[in-house]
Order: structure tokens, then C-alpha cells, then sequence
């Protein structure tokens, strides 16, 4: 067996085996390059292929870190700056041999560079895929089998815009607020109350550095929150037909508690329609909010964890 650095000509090979392990997972040969290649954070001793003595593809996993705070992409935070993230991992059945000596670069790759854990899903950067699904009872066994251990699950979420009870929903929400709370779409003539905000919610990855120049023009499918002149709120949707995409959306924990991050979905939920989309999807949610509004599940993923003994 041998284990090495992924190449660019490994795609070929690798591909079908993904395609194959991952079933619920698949991907084309562009988007497994760029994903791979094009993350700003994509060190090569992280991306790591097993093959056997002919050449068949036994197993890769990924491992990414950030060597600042920031990170390449800029999305990184000081609490998540002491990990490591596996990005993708998968072996074929039978292969565990190569589960291990996988996992074992991957981790010391990251224990080389002063991460003192490992995490599987979270990854707020280019991700390879969006996490462990449950459905992966034997990779998420041979992860278990090798000290990671599940700390909770994180869930994708979807709703049914048809029918007319979420601008009821709207209109209810609405009539709780104060006279002087408004949601406005993106204008450039924001940013000055945006800036404090921005700074406040502390949420580098959906504002990374330079976030400004992308906020230069006006947005529809981008709402903003205002109680007066300050910005508590902030949310973005995906317009589509017949499906929309909703996420990321912002309250300042200050001002939780009083149904800004309910109005705001729900406005968003209302404009999609309008625009005649009739499902809208979420990745990787606060699950408890999306049902109390009228969500349901579609997908679980494992958030698993490994202490890196130095």
C-alpha cells in the first residue's frame, strides 16, 4: 500500500472511488479539483491518497487548517484556531488498513502544525463535501474506532413555500414589532451603519476581510434589520425556481429574544415564493428555529472530534 500527496493527474482514479464510497456525495471532476485545489488553505501534505500495489484507490482523506487566526480565506476565528478540520474521508470496504494510515498523516500533519484537535464537519471554508452523513454507518464506526467520538449532529433543513400560511406567519410576526423596527433590501447607502454591526457580530466567515467591495451595489436578496438607525439583523437568500436557498443570516446576540431572526426568515421565505420558487433549502442549521417556522429535516450529519496528543 502506499499513501501520498493527492496530484492533480489522481483525479481520474480517485474519482470513481469517491463517486462509489460517497454516495450520497457525488461530484464531477471540476468541482473535486477545484475544491481540492482552489481552497485558499490547500497545503499538500494535508490531501493524502491510498492505493494499493496496482494503483486502485483504497481510501483519501483531507485535512485542512489555517496557519493564522484568519486563515488563507480569511474565514477563520480565535476559538476555532487550535484545530484542524478532516474534510473528507472515506476507505473502501475492507480497507482498514488504510483507514489508519490515512487518518495518522492527516492527524500529523495537523499535530505538526500545533492543532490540538481534530474536527469532522464545520469546516466554514471551501468544504469537500458537507459532512459525515449519518447514512455512512461504517466510515463513521471506523472513525469512532480510531478516537474520534461524536459530539452532536448537525442537520439541513427545508420548506414548502406553497400555500398561503407563511405571509400569515409574516403579518402575525409583524404585528409584534415596534413601530421603528423596518427591513430594508441592501443599499450601498447602508455601510456606515453596516460596519459596527459587521464588527459586533463577529462572524468572519460570511465577512471576511474586504467584505465592503461586495456590498457596493444594491441587493433584493439581501435584507437588512434596522430598530431605528442601527443594524441588529442581517440575511441573505438564494432566489430559484423551483428551489431558493436560504442562509447566512445574523441577529447580534444583544438582540435576540425579540423575533428579528423570525421576521427576517419569514420575509425572506415570502419574497422567494413571490419570485416563484417553491421549496427553499438550508445547510447546516440551527435546527429548533427552521422547525418552529414551519421546516423539516432532510439530512444529518455526524460532528465528530479527536483530541491530538502531542
Amino acid at each position: 500500500m502506499r499513501v501520498s500527496p493527492l496530484r492533480e493527474s489522481d483525479a481520474s482514479s480517485l474519482l470513481p472511488a469517491w463517486n462509489a464510497n460517497l454516495p450520497h456525495d457525488q461530484v464531477s471532476p471540476q468541482r473535486l479539483l477545484s475544491l481540492v485545489f482552489g481552497d485558499p488553505n490547500y497545503e499538500p501534505e494535508g490531501m493524502v491518497l491510498a492505493e494499493d500495489g496496482e494503483g486502485t484507490v483504497l481510501g483519501f482523506a483531507g485535512a485542512v487548517l489555517r496557519r493564522d487566526v484568519a486563515g488563507k480565506d480569511g474565514g477563520g476565528r480565535e476559538d476555532e484556531f487550535p484545530r484542524g478540520y478532516l474534510k473528507i474521508f472515506f476507505v473502501a470496504d475492507g480497507a482498514d488498513d488504510a483507514a489508519a494510515a490515512l487518518l495518522e498523516r492527516a492527524e500529523g500533519y495537523c499535530r505538526a502544525a500545533g492543532k490540538h484537535e481534530m474536527m469532522v464537519t464545520e469546516y466554514s471554508g471551501p468544504y469537500l463535501y458537507p459532512g459525515m452523513d449519518v447514512r455512512y454507518e461504517r466510515l463513521r464506526g471506523i472513525l469512532v474506532s480510531c478516537g474520534y467520538r461524536d459530539i452532536y449532529t448537525i442537520e439541513d433543513v427545508a420548506a414548502d413555500l406553497r400555500g398561503s400560511r407563511f405571509q400569515e406567519m409574516l403579518e402575525q410576526t409583524w404585528g409584534q414589532m415596534p413601530s421603528d423596527v423596518t427591513v430594508v433590501t441592501w443599499e450601498p447607502g447602508q455601510l456606515a451603519a453596516m460596519r459596527p454591526f459587521v464588527a459586533e457580530g463577529n462572524m468572519p466567515q460570511w465577512f471576511r476581510a474586504g467584505w465592503e467591495s461586495g456590498y457596493q451595489t444594491a441587493m433584493d436578496d439581501t435584507l437588512v434589520l434596522r430598530k431605528g438607525d442601527e443594524v441588529l439583523g442581517w440575511a441573505h437568500y438564494w432566489p430559484g425556481v423551483p428551489r431558493a436557498g436560504f442562509g447566512p443570516i445574523l441577529v447580534l446576540p444583544r438582540a435576540r429574544g425579540n423575533d428579528y431572526g423570525a421576521l427576517l426568515l419569514l420575509e425572506c421565505m415570502v419574497r422567494a415564493r413571490e419570485g416563484g420558487s417553491e421549496t427553499m433549502e438550508a445547510g447546516w442549521a440551527n435546527t429548533g428555529f427552521y422547525v418552529r417556522h414551519g421546516w423539516h429535516i432532510t439530512r444529518r450529519f455526524a460532528v465528530l472530534q479527536k483530541e491530538l496528543k502531542r
